[in-house]
């Protein structure tokens, strides 16, 4: 299973759902837009590689690594 955080800067993946079960976490990322089957893509990276730019769908948002890492992605 691949991760958000595992994507390098400019590569595009689907999410499929989320890794570590918190329900708090889960519902937050959701309201960001972050829905299973809707595309993703690194955009970008700070200089030391967090956060992350991160288009989703039409949106575009800063997300730490950690975060990231909650996201599956294929």
């Amino acid at each position: 299973m691949k991760r958000l955080d595992q994507l390098a800067v400019g590569e595009a993946g689907v999410v499929t759902g989320f890794v570590g079960g918190d329900p708090r976490i889960e519902t937050r990322l959701l309201e960001m837009g972050f829905d299973e089957g809707v595309e993703v893509k690194v955009t970008d990276a700070a200089a030391g590689g967090d956060p992350l730019a991160v288009r989703v769908g039409p949106t575009k948002v800063a997300l730490r690594r950690a975060l990231a890492g909650r996201i599956a992605v294929r």
